[in-house]
């Protein structure tokens, strides 16, 4: 069986999460017949850059009347990866002069089926600046029945002659609401339940990418019943939220005791110190969302010192990534204590 995100990738515009700013004016272009030649599509992994260039290749030689419909033979054999007229490239592994001719080559044919040829190349930022020459004055006086779609990470690694000549596209990363409610579709589609908790967390830890969160609920699948935070955080290895939030209170507070005391426990459990830093600075920044009036969870400290604190354990986080032991958190946490008191004797570590 195939991953998540390959079973559920959009058939029709409607089905694409989030990128309205980019969906209205191409299903618009679409409507009017006013497509470009090229377009390039940028933005972070995993939020819907070629899943957005496959529904316009669908787009163009679908027949229905609102395109792409996502049923018919043009739109399927796109989907599939099978269509003779739609071309993907991955740009990493096929970026030389030599592979550009061999694309220019195969442009100069005439599609067989639909109106246009379309050719896709991901990872555009990886073609070589040779290759990019060879692709200009293609760009520059393109064939009528050819289409382009660039698709990038790294658009400020584009040569300005070929941003200069096509529509940019600017994909923004999804919200953790907007990801977290696609992974309850999926999972009312599927049958299965899980706490908006759960669905939410793994919509934080996939950092707004739409297919990095798929590939983990995919995982997730594989545990029977439910799906509830704590075993989500089990299952991913990441240390209990309840746990976090007494260190943070701790911290907050300036009780060093009660603070070293948690973070021994924690890491006497195997939970890597940089996981523990960086969970402890969501539950801060929820601190100091809350500090606000923005919701969150309140901690006993003025958001002056839950900044510093959140300032400390990020410098601290490259440290661990070269001493990860016991006493590089320990450091860690002492620098991160807003205005540290001495432990009472029940305190004590």
């Amino acid at each position: 069986m195939s991953a998540l995100y390959r079973r559920f990738r959009p058939l029709t515009f409607e089905e694409v999460v989030g990128q309205e700013h980019v969906k209205e004016p191409l299903l618009r272009a679409i409507r009017e017949g006013r497509l470009a030649h090229a377009y390039l599509f940028s933005g972070p992994r995993g939020v819907g850059k070629t899943t957005t260039a496959r529904l316009l290749a669908m787009a163009v030689g679908c027949e229905a009347e609102e395109r792409p419909c996502g049923a018919c033979a043009h739109c399927q054999a796109v989907q599939r990866g099978a269509h003779p007229d739609v071309v993907e490239i991955d740009a990493a592994s096929n970026n030389s002069v030599e592979d550009v001719r061999e694309l220019r080559e195969r442009i100069l044919l005439a599609p067989l089926s639909a109106p246009r040829k379309v050719f896709i190349l991901d990872e555009a930022h990886m073609l070589s600046k040779s290759a990019f020459n060879a692709l200009l004055k293609t760009l520059e006086e393109p064939p009528p029945h050819v289409l382009f779609v660039f698709a990038t990470t790294e658009p400020e690694r584009m040569p300005p002659t070929i941003l200069s000549r096509t529509q940019h596209y600017r994909f923004r990363r999804l919200t953790e609401e907007e990801i977290a409610s696609k992974l309850r579709r999926i999972l009312e589609g599927l049958g299965r339940e899980a706490e908006e908790e759960a669905l939410l967390l793994v919509a934080r830890l996939a950092d707004g990418a739409m297919r990095d969160a798929e590939s983990l609920l995919d995982r997730l699948l594989l545990l029977p019943g439910p799906l509830t935070r704590a075993r989500v955080e089990e299952a991913l290895g990441l240390p209990p939220r309840e746990a976090l939030l007494r260190l943070a209170q701790a911290l907050a507070g300036g009780q060093v005791g009660g603070a070293l005391a948690e973070a021994r426990r924690l890491y006497a459990q195997g939970f890597a110190p940089r996981s523990l830093v960086q969970g402890l600075m969501e539950v801060l920044r929820e601190g100091l969302y809350a500090a606000y009036g923005l919701g969150g969870v309140a901690l006993p400290a003025p958001p002056e010192a839950l900044l510093r604190a959140l300032t400390a354990l990020d410098e601290a986080l490259e440290r661990l990534a070269r001493r990860s032991d016991l006493l590089g958190l320990e450091a860690a946490l002492l620098q991160a204590l807003p205005n540290p008191s001495p432990p009472r004797p029940e305190e004590a570590p």
